[in-house]
């Protein structure tokens, strides 16, 4: 709280007056820093809990967690969320710690919950392990609900529905942030952006996810979502298509690279579908590989829009052709100034894609 400063005296005080002053004052601003204090939260899962359920009742809060510690999550607070949901926001100084659901525990639940009104900030934290029935193996973002990440790492969470490591119905941001080693049985192995929710991704490392089946082994999105200088690679769909990335909605990719990712059918790189449009700003999609079409990208359905700017589509393989852009009857490839070659076994052939032979 601001107090303000008292108005100057009409009259001359005493010296003892303005001594009293003088100390009321100084009490009142130390209870102001006292208020507003950091919780420093010892080494331990419940202390951990108490601090987050402190920060929900004060309508924000900041949690230093102790240095290299790993929290380690036998059983779930309530329902399948190690900890409380976030309901306000509350700022996570990670100092190196993780949140991990024991490797020995044989309850399903996720380790952070943001749900309407919350923000969570994570800052130097790793975030594994998490197994849930439904949605987010590591991390769900509720609708009304906001994530903004930097220097954390999402790894070796497993989700039944969709998400491995992060489920994102909200709004999501990451920064110089890893997804790594998720699964998602259904959609987005490492991120699934569902309808009504956006992520912006930067200076992000994906990769090692997988969906066993369906779409998106790396990143899906049905909502809105922009990567930058980021990187997809070796990622997976066992069953389905979209190896790295699958869209169908709104997706910008900038000076990003879409590698070695794999598809059992088609768009082994990039699957853009459903009347989605996809943006390539100067990136580039190679050695990407999809059993049946298309190891490059997959364009298809009625109004999909794939836009390739001044990007490379190269040496992507596919067991049929196209190995590098397929682009289905209805859908759209617009290519300004990029280059598709050295695909197997054909580039874009029995396809039509402007600018490109072969």
């Amino acid at each position: 709280m601001r107090h303000p400063r008292p108005a100057p005296a009409r009259t001359r005080s005493t010296a003892r007056s303005l001594a009293v002053c003088l100390v009321a004052g100084l009490t009142s601003v130390a209870g102001t820093a006292v208020a507003h204090a950091d919780t420093h939260v010892r080494c331990g899962t419940a202390a951990l809990n108490a601090a987050i359920v402190k920060a929900n009742a004060a309508g924000k809060g900041t949690i230093v967690l102790a240095r290299h510690c790993v929290y380690d999550f036998k059983t779930p607070y309530t329902g399948q969320d190690a900890t409380p949901a976030i309901t306000v926001p509350i700022t996570f100084v990670g100092n190196g710690a993780v949140l991990r659901r024991d490797p020995g525990s044989a309850a399903h639940f996720r380790l952070l919950d943001v749900a309407v009104g919350g923000t969570a900030v994570l800052r130097d934290l790793t975030v594994e392990k998490g197994d849930v029935t439904g949605d987010g193996g590591g991390i769900l973002v509720q609708r009304g609900g906001t994530l903004r990440a930097k220097s954390v790492t999402v790894k070796d969470n497993t989700a039944a529905g969709d998400g491995g490591g992060i489920d994102d119905r909200g709004t999501v941001e990451l920064k110089a942030s890893r997804l790594a080693g998720n699964t998602a049985a259904l959609f987005g192995g490492g991120l699934a952006v569902e309808s009504g929710g956006t992520a912006a991704v930067t200076g992000t490392k994906i990769y090692d996810n997988g969906a066993r089946s369906f779409f998106g082994g790396g990143v899906l999105n049905d909502g809105s979502v922009t990567i930058e200088d980021s990187s997809v690679t070796h990622n997976h769909v066992d069953a389905g298509d979209g190896g790295g990335l699958w869209n169908d909605s709104q997706m910008t990719v900038n000076g990003s690279t879409i590698a070695d990712n794999a598809a059992r059918d088609h768009g082994g790189g990039v699957t853009n579908a459903g009347g989605g449009k996809a943006t390539f700003n100067g990136s580039t999609i190679k050695n990407n590989s999809a059993g049946r079409q298309a190891g490059g990208v997959y364009n298809v359905n009625p109004g999909s829009t794939l836009v390739l700017n001044l990007s490379r589509v190269t040496r992507n393989t596919a067991g049929g052709p196209p190995g590098g852009v397929f682009n289905g009857p209805g859908s759209t490839v617009v290519n300004k100034h990029s280059v598709i070659k050295d695909n197997i076994p054909t580039n874009c052939s029995p396809s039509v894609v402007p600018g490109c032979v072969g």
